[in-house]
């Protein structure tokens, strides 16, 4: 490689780095106010394809539609419990994933949510559970256990379990 060829590939890095940096500033912004959900309308399609990708294997095969959006439901109700912060860092992610850039980079999709097949949507899963970039998995691990707090935690999925209820009702 010679010096130009060095300045080249140097100034092209500095410019997608610099690009890379701009976007998850501008993209990544978020405004956590007390009361409010930090999941907004522009992530629900996105979210939707998230739950069928966790919840595939226990989801019923009648009512699927309706039991996909119960668990976002859930999803939005279980990320209101969260601390500030964790509400920010959140919304960040959901942002991220959300933006056709990020959805390329990160999901490795160069579809839509809503037309990513539930297989995409796993592979996805599966790549960020397991990214060589550890920061990443958090993002991965939040998804899951959100989405997963709010199924569960629906007392229709209770029965499909075998979970008879609390032992008592809380006051």
């Amino acid at each position: 490689m010679n010096r130009r060829q060095f300045f080249k590939f140097g100034a092209a890095g500095l410019l997608l780095a610099g690009g890379l940096s701009w976007l998850g500033k501008h993209f990544a912004k978020v405004e956590v106010v007390a009361g409010q959900p930090v999941v907004q309308q522009q992530h629900i399609p996105m979210l939707k394809a998230i739950a069928e990708g966790l919840l595939d294997p226990a989801l019923p095969t009648t009512g699927r539609t309706q039991s996909i959006e119960s668990a976002v439901n859930a999803f939005v109700d279980a990320s209101r419990t969260l601390a500030p912060s964790a509400q920010a860092e959140l919304g960040q992610l959901l942002n991220i994933l959300e933006n056709p850039v990020g959805r390329r980079l990160i999901a490795d999709l160069g579809s839509s949510w809503e037309q990513a097949s539930p297989a995409q949507v796993q592979a996805f899963l599966v790549s960020f559970r397991d990214h060589p970039i550890p920061a990443l998995q958090p993002g991965y691990h939040a998804l899951h256990d959100l989405m997963m707090a709010g199924w569960y935690g629906l007392p229709s999925q209770w029965t499909d379990m075998g979970y008879p209820g609390p032992p008592f009702q809380a006051l």
